[in-house]
Formats: C-alpha cells, sequence, structure tokens
C-alpha cells in the first residue's frame, strides 16, 4: 500500500513562554497556510538559530503552541551551524536527550534552549489506516520510493493518531537524496 510523502524543511515549534520573549507579551501567531495534520499551520513569524558566528535565518515557526520549544533542522544544516543535535522524534519533550544548545532569536529577544534536533522520519496515520496498513504505535517500518533516485528508507517511526492524516514525513535531505517532491507517494515495507 502506497502513502504520501511530505518533504518538511527546517522549522520551530515553539512554547507560549518562549513566543512571549521572542515576539513579545501575548503574541498572537499568524496563520499563513495550514498544513496536512489537523489544526496545524504555517505562521507567518520566524526565528534565527544561532551558534557561536554561525546562523540559520528564516526558520518558520509552526503553529499551534507547543508544550516546549523546539527546533528541528537537518544535518546539513546542523553542519553548517558546527553542531551535533540528535535524531529525534519530534515530540516537544520537557527535556530532550542529548538536543543541541542554540540561541533561538526573535524581533523581541532571544532565548538559549537545548532544543535543536534532527526529525526522525516518521509515519502519521490515525488508527483505521494504521489496521489498513498492519502497523501498530511506535513500530519501525521502511518506505521505498520510486523514480530515478529511488531508495528504501529504513527507520521509519509510526505515529499513530485519531488526529493523523497519513503522510511519511522526511526531511529536505532525506527528500533531496531521493528525488522526492511534495506529494510523491511510496510504499510501507513492514
Amino acid at each position: 500500500m502506497k502513502v504520501e510523502i511530505e518533504i518538511s524543511g527546517r522549522h520551530c515549534h515553539i512554547s507560549r513562554k518562549d513566543l512571549d520573549l521572542l515576539y513579545g507579551q501575548g503574541y498572537k501567531l499568524t496563520p499563513i497556510k495550514p498544513l496536512s495534520q489537523t489544526g496545524q499551520f504555517a505562521a507567518k513569524e520566524t526565528i534565527t538559530l544561532k551558534v557561536g558566528d554561525n546562523e540559520l535565518t528564516g526558520i518558520r515557526i509552526l503553529g499551534p503552541e507547543r508544550k516546549n520549544t523546539q527546533v528541528e533542522i537537518t544535518l546539513t544544516e546542523a553542519y553548517k551551524l558546527k553542531i551535533d543535535p540528535p535524531v529525534a522524534e519530534c515530540s516537544c519533550p520537557d527535556k530532550p536527550k542529548g538536543c543541541a544548545i542554540a540561541e533561538i532569536i526573535g524581533p523581541k529577544g532571544t532565548v538559549k534552549r537545548c532544543a535543536v534536533i534532527v526529525a526522525r522520519r516518521h509515519f502519521h496515520t490515525d488508527p483505521k489506516t494504521a489496521k489498513l496498513f498492519k502497523v501498530k504505535e511506535g513500530q519501525i517500518v521502511s518506505l521505498k520510493t520510486s523514480g530515478f533516485r529511488s531508495v528504501i528508507f529504513n527507520s521509519v517511526l509510526v505515529r499513530i493518531d485519531k488526529s493523523f492524516k497519513p503522510r511519511i514525513h522526511l526531511d529536505t535531505d532525506e527528500g533531496n537524496a531521493a528525488g522526492l517532491k511534495n506529494g510523491d507517494k511510496g510504499e510501507i515495507i513492514l
């Protein structure tokens, strides 16, 4: 069975506390585009991520606000920043294991957080589709792509929630390596 692939560029999930510090007390995110997952959106607001003299600008904030701030970048971008963040699940935990520390800069302020990760490739799905695919929460599957640069991505984490729409999320490094674009389809391999 095939599933739609989405290529995820660098982005920031932000906490209320950090949004207040970076954009001002009580600031509200401005949605500019809905995302495929229910209730999520790309916001107009961006941040800059800085480590030493190296920085990445224009990192889009995704809404809604989360419990904790988490910035997701690619391994190529981590190399540019000269940091070694973990490849981790996108869950914004209280204390991410081994996350990289960086300055997060907004128009009204700066915070220094252990919040930078490279997002682990994952398969969002709802319970009904999970049954069709015969997958369970936390299971690890593979994704087979097609085309001129076809690859098999191993270690794809299954995440199930009734609000999820079936999508595979890869980062831009992974998408580029396989010659993929948003909307391409891949085959789940158990």
